[in-house]
């Protein structure tokens, strides 16, 4: 039995200029949800490039920082950005040995890390770590300057320290 309401016969569907433009509607709606998409997706990870640079430069400055307050002697060795540092004697480390802070990749994958060389163990402090300065600005002075890069994303770090164990007397 056939229904006609309206002058329309209810089996006729729908026509090919109908369905094409729903198709063209809905491609549109997709494409643009996509770019969308895609676009918070690449703030995300230059977000997260951007933090993750700060976090290293921090995590850099935060040690190099308290290494140089609390040592008994500091210097930097300009033509290898070496940053050489001998510790107060405490009651775990009586007879302390210097310890050495550079920029290096040594563990081949391709991203500089900031390590500490205590003895013969070299150990990473930070990675993403692409540069760094160390400036005695006065006796017992420190500038220290840090740079790192993630995937384009740079961030620098600069402060100025002070040995607190510095007395110009016991320079030598």
């Amino acid at each position: 039995m056939r229904l006609i309401r309206g002058g329309y016969d209810s089996e006729r569907g729908l026509t090919l200029m109908e369905v094409l433009f729903a198709l063209l509607i809905s491609g549109i709606i997709l494409v643009t949800g996509l770019s969308l998409l895609t676009d918070q997706w690449r703030g995300a990870r230059a977000l997260k490039n951007h933090l993750e640079a700060h976090y290293a430069i921090m995590t850099a400055g935060k040690t190099v920082s308290t290494e140089i307050r609390s040592a008994q002697t500091v210097e930097w060795v300009t033509d290898t950005c070496v940053l050489k540092i001998l510790p107060m004697p405490a009651d775990s480390n009586p007879v302390p040995t210097v310890d050495a802070y550079f920029i290096d990749d040594l563990d081949y994958d391709g991203t500089k890390d900031l390590y500490w060389k205590h003895l013969v163990a070299k150990e990473p402090l930070a990675s993403y770590i692409t540069g760094w300065e160390c400036v005695e600005v006065e006796p017992g002075l420190w500038d220290v300057f840090l740079e790192a890069s993630v995937e384009g994303q740079r961030a620098s770090w600069r402060s100025s320290i002070r040995q607190r164990s510095f007395s110009p007397t016991s320079r030598g």
